[in-house]
């Protein structure tokens, strides 16, 4: 991250420790904390997050680690995303058990949270650091997501590193080649979405400076950050069996890039709205940042200069994640600790100016805050975020558990019913698989005891009966053979 000399590296007022804003650093980040944990408290049923575990848990058990499988009937060779955002799992669950994952993801995401606030520190005072850390952990979508064993956090995490030599200054060759390496991880988690903020920040260095080289040299190690993933996908293309060529390149990113797949959302206005419904409170505080970039001093203050590289570098961030003909909300996660300084950068320097027992104050209610957040947490206030438990885990409980794990369960529903099948794999360790109708439970393998079906069920075929009902599921059972 080293700069040229002559570079401006941040505003003159930095502060030392005893610095009220140095104290709301810690204490936002101990109430985000508390945001990520309360919710382990209840049942947490998220599709994804359940898939991944399930997926993980096969790796473990087989010790592969590039061959991630789901369900025999579902991807038995699951190749929607590249496996090695899986391997930080796949490792806590062969050292630790499947409880770690929990605190691995939150863990990603708070680290992801402090280097947000430490580069706004860098950039335009602890107050802005605070305040972009603040932003964060009173999101939604970013806590609620981000203590779940999911690809998000560590992606948000290894990205936002990525952009960070270039948001410091104009950096060195170690510098840009530091931030290809972080985003070359970031692209191993999750492909092209690993490179967005560095381009963006490449693009908005490279305005603000006048300069062909920051370009140049930014596009180089955009490009570059991709070339460990496209390796990997060559070589199994050409010595492999080709199937994650042709499941992840082929069917996953040429696909959402053309908007073939229908599992997302085709407008490309979608990720502009979607920050819209979830990106609060920040979207508040953005106008301010905005203004803040307009100001016009001569020459402009370190905070204005900060302010315009993070707008810049937040307006191309959003028009890189318009680009895909597929969009899904939590690709948009990846824009969210950049937008969040954009915010903290035009509130930030009007609490720097305040007195310091002004500041003292709102450290103090920083700390009230905190401890009241991790005494709900501690108290269980996480059951009352979340929906009551799955039937998987409550009403059909029982039943279920009688089955030998890997047993198959036919989930019938239409559509296909995701999140019951993840349920049934997660928590049960069931082989679940769709099935159109009720009348087609009569082909089925003779070994199949149970089923669930989604909505009334009738004409059940020869041998089957209802168990039991429960929020418009109903459970199924085989009659033993005679």
């Amino acid at each position: 991250m080293a700069e040229e000399s002559g570079q401006r590296s941040g505003p003159p007022h930095l502060a030392g420790k005893s610095d009220p804003g140095q104290l709301a650093f810690w204490l936002v980040l101990a109430l985000a904390a508390a945001a990520l944990v309360a919710p382990w408290w209840g049942h947490v049923d998220d599709t994804d997050a359940q898939l991944y575990q399930f997926v993980a848990r096969g790796m473990a058990a087989r010790h592969s680690w590039l061959d991630p499988r789901y369900l025999p009937r579902i991807y038995p060779h699951f190749r929607e995303h590249l496996p090695f955002g899986l391997w930080p799992f796949v490792a806590a669950i062969r050292l630790a058990g499947e409880r770690a994952l929990a605190p691995l993801a939150a863990l990603e995401t708070l680290t992801a949270l402090a280097l947000t606030g430490w580069l706004g520190r860098k950039l335009a005072g602890p107050w802005a650091g605070a305040l972009a850390m603040a932003v964060l952990a009173t999101n939604e979508s970013f806590v609620l997501y981000g203590g779940r064993p999911r690809l998000d956090p560590l992606l948000v995490l290894l990205a936002t590193a990525a952009a960070v030599p270039v948001l410091l200054g104009r950096p060195s060759a170690r510098g840009w080649l530091l931030a290809a390496g972080l985003a070359a991880l970031a692209a191993l988690v999750k492909g092209p979405f690993g490179v967005v903020p560095l381009a963006a920040a490449t693009l908005a260095r490279a305005i603000l400076d006048r300069s062909p080289r920051a370009l140049i040299a930014g596009a180089t190690a955009s490009v570059a950050a991709l070339l460990p993933a496209a390796g990997f996908l060559l070589a199994e293309r050409w010595w492999g069996d080709g199937t994650w060529w042709t499941g992840y390149v082929v069917k996953q990113l040429v696909s959402s890039a053309l908007g073939v797949r229908h599992d997302g959302h085709l407008a490309w206005t979608f990720p502009l709205t979607d920050l819209g419904r979830r990106f609060w409170p920040g979207l508040a505080l953005l106008p301010l940042g905005i203004a803040q970039a307009l100001r016009r001093r001569s020459p402009p203050s370190a905070e204005v200069e900060a302010a315009r590289l993070l707008a810049l570098t937040a307006v191309a961030q959003v028009a890189l994640l318009t680009l895909p003909g597929r969009k899904v909300w939590n690709h948009e996660l990846v824009a969210y600790p950049l937008l969040a300084l954009v915010g903290g950068v035009g509130v930030g320097p009007w609490l720097a100016a305040r007195s310091r027992p002004a500041q003292a104050r709102v450290a103090l209610g920083a700390a009230v805050l905190a401890g009241a957040c991790w005494g709900a947490a501690l108290s269980g206030i996480g059951r009352r975020w979340d929906k009551p438990a799955c039937v998987v885990a409550a009403e059909f409980a029982p039943e279920l558990a009688r089955l030998p794990p890997g047993t198959e369960v036919p989930v019938v529903s239409r559509p296909t019913d995701w999140h019951l099948i993840a349920q049934l794999a997660e928590e049960r360790s069931l082989a679940a698989y769709p099935s159109a109708t009720v009348t087609a439970l009569a082909a089925v393998p003779a070994g199949d005891r149970l089923a669930i079906a989604s909505g009334s069920v009738s004409g059940l075929p020869a041998g089957w009966h209802l168990v039991a009902r429960a929020r418009g599921y109903a459970l199924l059972a085989r009659s033993p053979a005679r």
